[in-house]
């Protein structure tokens, strides 16, 4: 079976779940190395979330999913906003544009775009995977198109080779309307948490369609 297939529920480092007509929140990173404690004390977590889980069902299950994962999130891109300088190379003005163009690129063809944030060393989305055929296109193939293109032609015009991002990805499956603003916050306002900018609007890798969706 091909890894990028349609599945609704499938596991990476944490539990993934695609419902149909699912909205989500998706970051993913340039290639570098955090230093070896930050790692450690992030297995450390997910170990410990994974010994509570698993004694936890239905409701408070799911709750306890939701928190946790927000949780790591935030935290793990606090440590990804600190280690700026370790690879940086989306400050770039042109690696930036190829990023962004091609993210708008597949724009009402695989996806929908809410919004959109590039930041130093990773980018933030919001996401409505498009009808492929009798299903939605699986959020692995929408990462395997984004990464593999942008990667190839970033190296080229970086006159590089090896690895771009960072393998795998960061998704969370959007909730209700309270979520979808906490997460599309979130995602706006990186640049003022990271230190880059004073205020959202200063940013010029901030893309905004959420305007231009009818979802809830």
């Amino acid at each position: 079976m091909s890894k990028l297939k349609y599945k609704e529920f499938y596991r990476n480092n944490l539990p993934h779940y695609q419902p149909e007509g699912a909205v989500f929140a998706i970051s993913f990173r340039l290639a570098f190395s955090l230093p070896r404690i930050i790692l450690a004390q992030l297995k450390a977590e997910k170990t410990e979330f994974d010994k509570i889980s698993e004694q936890l069902s239905g409701k408070e299950k799911e709750n306890y999913t939701f928190e946790f994962k927000r949780k790591y999130f935030e935290e793990f891109d606090n440590f990804i906003d600190k280690y700026q300088s370790n690879a940086d190379w989306l400050r770039n003005v042109e690696i930036s544009e190829i990023v962004k163009n091609s993210v708008l690129f597949l724009d009402k063809k695989k996806y929908l775009l809410h919004c959109l944030t590039i930041m130093p060393n990773h980018l933030h989305l919001i996401l409505e995977p498009a009808m492929k055929a009798e299903c939605r296109f699986p959020i692995a193939e929408i990462m395997h198109s984004l990464k593999g293109f942008t990667a190839r032609e970033c190296n080229k015009k970086l006159c590089r080779k090896g690895q771009f991002w960072q393998h795998g990805h960061y998704d969370h499956m959007i909730r209700d309307d309270d979520d979808y603003n906490y997460q599309f916050n979130y995602i706006k306002n990186n640049p003022v948490k990271a230190g880059l900018v004073k205020y959202w609007e200063e940013w010029k890798y901030f893309v905004d369609q959420s305007s231009l969706i009818d979802f809830l």
